[in-house]
């Protein structure tokens, strides 16, 4: 009996490769489990709902500007990335960016680091990476993003480029043998082999639940698997509709239904009739009526695609795939609730549901890839995003400043803080620290019993 060594070797994965080739020294290329190339085939490329998913938050995610900081205060550095792993908790957004202020500085000092958040590669822009970066994620579950690394001189190990790589034709070579499956290194098969080394690649991954003796789990799992129904379901229906325009034909059938004619004497009159029917077709004969001196009838045949039910299903279908990946179905045109008020919850929750998480994702595995394999480790960098991009987030301004009018407890100073106002260097600062009680509250006390 063959060994399972042997067996794994023989393996071919679905995007065509020798997935279970073996490598010296590298162990085995492991297999994903699913056929990711259809998530990009059948589900990104030729769905319209997952595209515009996809899309929108990554059109919302791209724009987020990216610095490098130095910490300037742990605990507070601690605190900061934990309220930023629970973003649909959090309620006070200025707060956390204040916690990140003093937490963190902006550091210019690593002009190279700086120079990749600007242009990674000679092609792309560092929006550019960061949308395919999260588009191969949501479609495939897996991001994998090449550092090319410098080979020597000051900035040896640091990455001189990076690039994202297509996630559907990836492999994770794996010491399977060892539990739980370690990786040792990853290949790329697009007509020819490429490997590279764990210190080259960064993966981001959505936890995989889905455990096998080939290191299946190694890799993320994508959302659609999730959703495979709804898109086979969405697919369909939409092949359906096209298919009955193509190739419906005439919607009805017209016959002689008049007692003096049989239907071989008939035709005569039929084919008059048809006549004078296309005669007064078209827009300017709308809503004219037109005579017969016979008595006609008509048979309908086929179903049209609201008859099919096509439009309802691919309404739902839209609302869950929307759903699985976090995004409220108003962003998608769903009239259904679309007032402005919804409109406007909507978009702060695509942010905070679908756009925050991915972002702290990929910054977590940057700054892993960064003091790991990439030549920072000690020097107390992060490579983060701003939330400045994201007006979202900020409350209401009409009723923040009508909540603070109120709000005697808190201190002139601090409620300038809170609507990032700077306070004038003429004003008295000690004045500013005070609190201004309401000359209208008085002691209940103060009032005669009823």
């Amino acid at each position: 009996m063959a060994s399972l060594l042997d067996r794994l070797r023989a393996f071919v994965n679905p995007t065509g490769n020798m997935a279970a080739q073996f490598a010296i020294n590298r162990g085995i290329a492991t297999w994903q489990g699913q056929n990711a190339q259809s998530f990009v085939t059948d589900g990104y490329s030729a769905n319209d709902i997952v595209y515009s998913v996809c899309h929108l938050i990554t059109d919302r995610a791209k724009v987020a500007p990216w610095a490098v900081y130095k910490e300037k205060n742990k605990t507070k550095a601690k605190q900061f990335k934990a309220l930023m792993k629970s973003p649909d908790k959090i309620e006070d957004w200025h707060a956390v960016e204040q916690l990140k202020n003093e937490a963190y500085e902006v550091y210019e000092g690593d002009a190279r680091l700086n120079e990749l958040l600007t242009y990674p590669n000679e092609e792309d822009t560092w929006a550019d990476l960061i949308e395919a970066w999260l588009t191969f994620k949501l479609v495939c579950g897996n991001a994998f993003i090449y550092g090319k690394r410098i080979e020597a001189g000051a900035n040896e190990g640091k990455p001189l480029t990076l690039t994202a790589l297509p996630s559907q034709f990836m492999s994770i070579y794996a010491d399977i043998q060892a539990f739980p499956a370690v990786k040792t290194g990853y290949q790329l098969y697009i007509g020819r082999l490429v490997e590279f080394t764990l210190a080259e690649v960064l993966q981001d991954k959505y936890v995989n639940l889905q455990w096998d003796a080939v290191g299946g789990e190694l890799y993320g799992m994508s959302p659609l698997k999730a959703a495979a129904k709804n898109l086979t379901r969405s697919n369909e229906a939409k092949t359906a509709a096209v298919a009955q325009f193509q190739n419906g034909g005439p919607d009805v059938v017209m016959y002689m239904d008049d007692d003096r004619f049989d239907p071989v004497n008939g035709s005569d009159q039929v084919e008059a009739m048809k006549k004078k029917l296309a005669e007064n077709a078209g827009a300017k004969n709308k809503g004219k009526v037109i005579n017969s001196g016979w008595k006609v009838g008509v048979h309908k045949i086929g179903l049209s695609p609201v008859d099919l039910n096509i439009i309802e299903s691919e309404k739902w279908d839209m609302r869950a795939i929307a759903n699985i990946y976090g995004v409220p179905s108003q962003l998608l045109n769903d009239a259904e609730g679309k007032t402005y008020n919804n409109v406007r919850e909507a978009q702060k929750e695509l942010i905070v549901r679908a756009v925050l998480p991915l972002l702290v994702a990929a910054r977590d595995n940057f700054n892993r890839m960064l003091h790991t394999h990439w030549g920072y480790k000690g020097s107390g960098l992060m490579v983060d995003f701003s939330l400045d991009a994201y007006p979202e987030l900020v409350a209401d301004r009409k009723d923040q400043v009508e909540y603070l009018n109120t709000a005697w407890w808190i201190p002139p100073a601090q409620k300038n803080d809170i609507l990032g106002i700077r306070t004038p260097d003429y004003i008295d600062q000690a004045e500013m620290q005070k609190l201004y009680i309401p000359n209208n509250i008085a002691p209940i006390d103060d009032f005669p019993p009823l």
